[in-house]
């Protein structure tokens, strides 16, 4: 019999005081870093990655509620994975946990990643007045913070609107020294602000950034990781020249080159097996793979037979692998879906985890989650969007035919083929209304920003590339960042516990939209995020949401992978 212990040791020395905020103490325990080595060495601490996919996918339109009845099919009374999935999904505060995949542990890590990063910055600056050469180290812990912080006011703030709005709207505290001081007080500042301060220390770390040192550069801001965030970066405050610029760096200039260094569907494909193939989707030898993270995270179990009431299944599933696109028929060629039931969903194997056995035969240890943090594939479709957004709407087609291309489509993706596909429906049938949500959705680009205008001729390529990341980043929760980005409204349909369903609305600029702070931070002293939410609050049944603890959730997973099977 197998026993997980999903707690690390890590969390549990950094986070073991109750109600201790990361923000509220100082984190560095460690000797002196006085040389070179010590420099490296610290700064593989940095990369400890919570896995924020979790929360990026339930609280956008990729998940639905299978308790819902749909169709035919009958209500599935099945029981979320913990109560926090509930939570996440009816945009309400997280108050039910703080372990794996929680606001909590997002904020916690990435602050501690941050701190990482600044004592090593610290003694960086030490040995540079000494004569050493530091610019590699000193590029890997510039990205390092500024990485952590893009996901945390992504994550915990409101999206970027313009650098006059966006002063408007809070942000998260820019962490730049070693904190020695106990309980300091932060200045959360704004969404504005850590925009600009990310800015300068990506644009501080581009000219020294090497790959000199790193025995694995793929698990570290390689040269290709740190321009690809770089393009990303660029997209999100809307500068399409840096963002075509950089990624050039990583792509090359021509559809060709690009090609060559896609995701290799084909070999995917032909594997039969989901943890072979979950290991091809995250080969460090892949030239599609810039930037391989390790978490520790419960992903996977979400999609697990027996905790599945959240799970991605029915128009999501259909309109994205499991349906037609603008130069596919029947489904998305270049990925399988593998199922433990099909009623209930499915999810890609790059979701799956390998276990890290601390004793083989005790049976005792990690489960992991890998992410690809930074794929050739996004920022292909980063310089498709910045393309068309200049206007340049015919190398934009051919950068998204180069990825479709990646993905086994046969088919050659054309203006026709996408003004035709992306067309919105006047239809006032259920049908109508869901495909126009999944795959024509309203834009509120201008509510966000008055100068950001997408005129109606390039609107249908917008929506093909958004539609196109929404595919290459499945499960990885950066469709949450892109629904807020654009302002794009959601509704999410949930049972009520009693036959009925209740549809709750996200709309462009409600407050919910920024995650709210952990409980532990907002204690500590942080200034929690505003709710100003109209009409659409309810309370969600926690009846049955107990999982019946981690060994028993292992056991019925191992009960699972036994009957796994590709979707047709």
């Amino acid at each position: 019999m197998k026993k997980v212990y999903i707690n690390i040791v890590l969390s549990a020395i950094l986070l073991a005081s109750a109600g201790c905020n990361f923000l509220d103490k100082n984190p560095d325990l460690r000797t002196e870093i006085d040389s070179k080595k010590k420099v490296q060495l610290l700064l593989v601490n940095a990369y400890d990655a919570p896995n924020y996919g979790p929360i990026g996918e339930f609280c956008s339109d990729n998940i639905v509620d299978n308790n819902t009845p749909w169709g035919d099919t009958k209500a599935a009374h099945k029981t979320p994975l913990s109560q926090m999935m509930s939570e996440l999904f009816a945009w309400l505060d997280v108050t039910s946990d703080n372990s794996q995949d929680s606001p909590y542990y997002i904020w916690n890590f990435c602050y501690k990643n941050i701190a990482v990063a600044n004592q090593a910055l610290d003694a960086i600056k030490k040995l540079e007045e000494e004569g050493q050469d530091m610019s590699a180290e000193k590029a890997e812990a510039l990205l390092c913070r500024a990485y952590n912080h893009f996901i945390l006011v992504n994550i915990f703030c409101q999206a970027y609107k313009d650098p006059e709005s966006s002063k408007q709207d809070i942000g998260i505290h820019y962490m730049t020294d070693i904190e020695n001081t106990v309980k300091p007080a932060y200045d959360r500042g704004s969404v504005a602000e850590v925009y600009r301060l990310i800015e300068e220390d990506i644009q501080a770390a581009l000219p020294l950034v090497s790959d000199e040192y790193y025995s694995v550069p793929k698990y570290h801001f390689n040269v290709s990781a740190a321009y690809a965030f770089a393009a990303r970066f660029y997209l999100f405050i809307r500068d399409y020249d840096k963002v075509i610029t950089y990624a050039n760096r990583v792509l090359g200039s021509s559809s060709s080159e690009a090609l060559g260094k896609m995701f290799d569907a084909d070999n995917c494909m032909k594997l039969g097996n989901i943890e072979q193939e979950m290991y091809a989707w995250y080969d460090a030898s892949s030239p599609a793979n810039l930037f391989l993270q390790t978490t520790y995270s419960t992903a996977m179990y979400n999609f697990l037979a027996d905790y599945c009431r959240y799970t991605f299944n029915r128009a999501p599933r259909d309109y994205t692998v499991n349906g037609s696109g603008p130069c596919w028929s029947s489904r998305f060629p270049g990925v399988n879906i593998w199922r433990f039931d099909d009623k209930f969903g499915g999810l890609l194997a790059k979701v799956y985890e390998p276990f890290e056995y601390a004793n083989k035969e005790a049976g005792i240890g990690y489960p992991h989650s890998l992410r690809r943090e930074f794929t050739t594939g996004e920022t292909l479709l980063c310089r498709a969007e910045a393309e068309i957004m200049k206007g340049d709407l015919g190398s934009a087609v051919e950068d998204m035919n180069t990825w479709a291309k990646g993905y086994l489509c046969t088919t050659t993706l054309t203006a026709d083929k996408i003004t035709q596909f992306f067309a919105r429906s006047n239809g006032t049938s259920d049908a109508a209304k869901t495909r126009n949500a999944q795959l024509v959705p309203e834009l509120h680009n201008e509510d966000m920003c008055s100068k950001w205008v997408i005129s109606a001729d390039k609107r249908p390529y917008i929506w093909c590339v958004l539609h196109f990341r929404r595919i290459e980043t499945l499960h990885d929760g950066m469709r949450w960042f892109d629904i807020k980005r654009y302002g794009i409204e959601l509704e999410h349909e949930i049972s009520d516990g009693v036959g009925g369903v209740v549809t709750k609305k996200l709309i462009w600029n409600d407050d919910r939209r920024a995650i709210q702070l952990p409980q532990e931070a907002i204690e500590g002293g942080q200034t929690k995020n505003p709710r100003n939410v109209v009409g659409d609050n309810i309370n969600i049944s926690t009846a049955g949401s107990e999982s019946g603890g981690l060994l028993d959730l292992y056991i019925k997973l191992q009960q699972a992978l036994s009957t796994l099977s590709i979707m047709d």
